[in-house]
């Protein structure tokens, strides 16, 4: 395994994933019941935990696939169908990211540290789907993508 191989955005996918793997068995959101003790949730489980587990799952692929692909040297197409790689990261960063801010949004009572690095990994993702396709050349020029050559003549 050769770190080496990974652009900035391939290792912040990579770094976010994990983390957000990591992250989502600690405490989300978290209620101390005084002499009853605490009642906690985490990124697995209610309130809302489709959106967690969506992009919890989204985050795990996003870094597998990043790892398997450079670190283990497997070659896989360059583009799935018509779409490049950079955007399919891009894209699932996006709903990564949308999926964990609408789980906060929804229940803002009683967060926890881990809904706050949660957060912060979907957000990663979401960066590192970003320079992904711009490194690929996905993006399109409004969006910070490369200027197109004039056409031909």
């Amino acid at each position: 395994m050769d770190l080496k191989k990974l652009t900035p955005g391939e290792m912040t996918t990579a770094i976010s994933g994990v983390v957000l793997l990591v992250f989502s068995f600690f405490h989300w959101y978290s209620v101390d019941l005084g002499p009853f003790g605490t009642y906690s949730r985490n990124g697995w489980q209610s309130p809302d935990a489709f959106f967690s587990i969506v992009a919890i799952i989204l985050g795990v692929v996003l870094a597998a696939h990043v790892i398997v692909e450079k670190l283990e040297a497997i070659d896989l197409p360059e583009r799935l169908g018509s779409v490049g790689w950079g955007l399919v990261h891009l894209i699932g960063g996006a709903v990564a990211f949308v999926f964990v801010l609408l789980k906060w949004v929804m229940n803002t009572d009683y967060t926890a540290f881990g809904l706050y690095v949660g957060l912060l990994a979907s957000l990663g993702l979401l960066v590192g789907g970003y320079l992904m396709s711009k490194e690929a050349g996905d993006l399109p020029q409004a969006l910070g993508g490369k200027k197109s050559a004039p056409p031909a003549e």
